[in-house]
């Protein structure tokens, strides 16, 4: 529910997708590692977290008062490869970092190598949520 209203599932899915592409350009547009980038992905993945109190980038208060904290997703090439869908794999060339996987490849570029990771996977997501979703 958000302001009042039951959220449809249209709703849900819309919502879900432009999470995903606001991560996406997020990391493309960023320059460093950034707990705010990282609080963004983790909000496109774990979309519940936007109903919790925020209270510090990256960091939500749950009901029992205990915190859920967004890995460091734009600094940790192992925090972002936690992105990668399940049965996919990752190769990286040059400055790409690409993430493959039976339904297609995926490719990041940015000059720091978790954000790149982040982008193709993210990337990756979103293409296996479109296609089992419509």
């Amino acid at each position: 529910m958000t302001g009042g209203r039951v959220l449809t599932t249209a709703d849900r899915d819309h919502r879900r997708q432009h999470g995903m592409k606001t991560a996406i350009i997020a990391c493309m547009q960023a320059n460093a590692p950034d707990r705010h980038l990282d609080g963004k992905i983790a909000l496109a993945i774990f979309p519940a977290l936007a109903e919790l109190p925020m209270i510090a980038e990256g960091v939500w208060r749950q009901d029992d008062g205990t915190h859920a904290r967004a890995l460091r997703y734009s600094a940790s090439r192992t925090a972002a490869a936690t992105l990668v869908p399940a049965g996919g794999w990752i190769e990286k060339h040059g400055r790409e970092v690409h993430v493959c996987g039976e339904d297609g490849e995926w490719t990041g570029t940015h000059r720091i190598e978790a954000i790149a990771l982040c982008i193709a996977a993210l990337s990756a997501r979103l293409a296996n949520y479109v296609e089992q979703n419509y």
